[in-house]
């Protein structure tokens, strides 16, 4: 039996439902959160959620579910500059 990535190596999951929600699983942290821009620390990246009207719809210790016009989502390395 394969045990999957993101339960291994704590990688971060996404699941979209077209531009208007996305949930996120396996984060670490909210580092910025605007209506347009909402950026989350992970374990080994950074993710920026570019929009409008975003909005954090709930957030817990495992998943948290981000709602808008979802634009743009981008990976950053937690090496290089996140704000």
């Amino acid at each position: 039996m394969e045990i999957p990535r993101d339960v291994l190596y704590g990688d971060v999951l996404i699941r979209l439902s077209g531009n208007r929600q996305a949930i996120i699983e396996n984060y670490k942290g909210i580092l910025l959160y605007t209506s347009e821009e909402v950026v989350i620390a992970c374990k080994k990246v950074t993710l920026r959620i570019y929009g409008c009207g975003l909005h954090i719809q709930y957030f817990s210790g495992t998943d948290m579910k981000v709602t808008g016009d979802i634009e743009t989502i981008t990976y950053l390395s937690n090496g290089e500059l996140c704000c």
